[in-house]
């Protein structure tokens, strides 16, 4: 059994599924989930965490372990989406993509595959392609259990949560165990990359060479946090070294959210929200 923790999960059992819309967010480092009602509230909110050594030929059984444990995620749903957010991604401009060299282009970038497909999706407002690659026994697992969902990737959808934004801005996910990046400069989306960290070091590190890389000096940007960070924390203290203009998200407008959801610090779940509002 491969070791998953618990890291929230907020629920009520009296959700009418079936006018509900389910969205649930995999990848290697554990699963997420959100049930949106038919009143536009935000009924239900889980984490889940999977253990740092936890490989592509485990996560199924790690992520399978989630699905069969919550009731909640078997019941039938109005609409389901499933988003993967495994690291295996490449943004394409959409003049320079070809069908034929997706799998070589990722090959490249990541290395040889092991048993995984290999997707695309388009993405219209950047005329960008995102290719991406999941291990093959997590898409079977998905499209067996969440029948006639819609499946993307995260990467599809960051872009659209940062619009008309001028100057620079760097949006973060905080994982227990890894962060998401994009970068947005002077309005245009230059980056998105996922990293496994160790220490707080290892945190500032990937950002400033995000920074570096695309020729944005930190204390000009904006510093976006979502996830499980405390402003009491030592991460947060080695962060504020480099950046200044820190932004904790608030939770999106044009939703409500259930009383237990807004009893904890917004940026806690904000991504997971603002995912619903670009779907």
């Amino acid at each position: 059994m491969i070791p998953v923790n618990t890291v929230f999960d907020i629920s009520s059992q009296n959700i009418d599924t079936q006018q509900s819309h389910l969205f649930v967010i995999t990848g290697l480092n554990g699963l997420s989930y959100t049930i949106l009602d038919q009143t536009n509230t935000f009924q239900a909110v889980g984490i889940f965490s999977f253990d740092h050594e936890i490989s592509l030929k485990t996560v199924a059984h790690a992520t399978d372990e989630v699905v069969s444990q919550h009731a909640l995620l078997k019941r039938p749903y109005k609409k389901k989406d499933i988003i993967y957010s495994f690291t295996d991604s490449v943004l394409v401009p959409g003049d320079l993509m070809n069908e034929s060299l997706n799998k070589e282009m990722l090959e490249f970038v990541y290395g040889n595959a092991q048993e995984e497909i290999v997707k695309r999706d388009f993405l219209f407002r950047h005329n960008l392609y995102n290719i991406y690659r999941i291990p093959s026994d997590v898409y079977s697992l998905m499209t067996g259990t969440f029948s006639s969902a819609t499946h993307t990737h995260l990467h599809s959808i960051l872009p659209d949560i940062l619009q008309n934004t001028s100057g620079n801005h760097i949006y973060s996910i905080l994982g227990t165990n890894h962060i998401t990046i994009m970068l947005k400069k002077n309005g245009k989306l230059q980056v998105i990359q996922k990293f496994a960290y160790k220490t707080p070091e290892d945190v500032a590190f990937y950002l400033l060479n995000v920074c570096n890389g695309f020729d944005v000096t930190p204390n000009e940007a904006t510093l976006h946090i979502c996830g499980m960070l405390s402003p009491m924390s030592t991460l947060y203290t080695e962060l504020y070294k480099y950046f200044i203009n820190i932004r904790f998200e608030d939770l999106p407008n044009g939703f409500q959210y259930a009383d237990e959801i807004k009893s904890n610090p917004p940026h806690f779940f904000s991504h997971l929200f603002s995912i619903a509002s670009c779907v």
